[in-house]
């Protein structure tokens, strides 16, 4: 294969799979806001852990493995990690990675009853996976500070 059907292959992956991560980041805090509102011996409640430990487990751990992977492969391809741009935008997927492993950490509370945040808490959670898209998105098309 020839190194322009290689590369569009790897950038497909990444697309694919940091689209299937982002779509758990943002559901697994809503999920949170629901669970949150349940009492902790209900049937619903146990529900909830299922369906969170599932979404991490299947979905959204090993997209998150996949998005690296393939972008650190990009990286090393196209050579921009000394962009000031990508440097910035290598800081936010970052903090979205730790976002994702204090996902998995509430998750681990749900299951184990020991959350006591409200739905409030989550409702304001749920949005710092938006708002860290919407920033790497806006890095990657506009490149700025180059």
């Amino acid at each position: 294969m020839d190194l322009v059907l290689n590369y569009n292959l790897l950038k497909s992956l990444h697309i694919i799979s940091f689209t299937t991560w982002m779509a758990g980041l943002f559901y697994l805090p809503r999920i949170y806001v629901y669970h949150s509102m349940e009492k902790k011996e209900s049937k619903s409640y146990m529900t909830f852990s299922v369906m969170e430990k599932k979404l991490l487990k299947y979905i959204m751990n090993p997209s998150f493995i996949l998005t690296f992977v393939t972008g650190t492969v990009l990286v090393l391809i196209t050579k921009q990690y000394n962009e000031k741009w990508f440097v910035l935008k290598f800081l936010l997927v970052f903090t979205m990675a730790i976002f994702h492993m204090y996902c998995a950490k509430v998750r681990k509370d749900f299951y184990n009853k020991t959350n006591i945040k409200t739905d409030k808490y989550f409702r304001v959670v749920n949005e710092v996976p938006t708002v860290l898209f919407i920033l790497i998105v806006l890095l990657v098309v506009f490149k700025p500070f180059n």
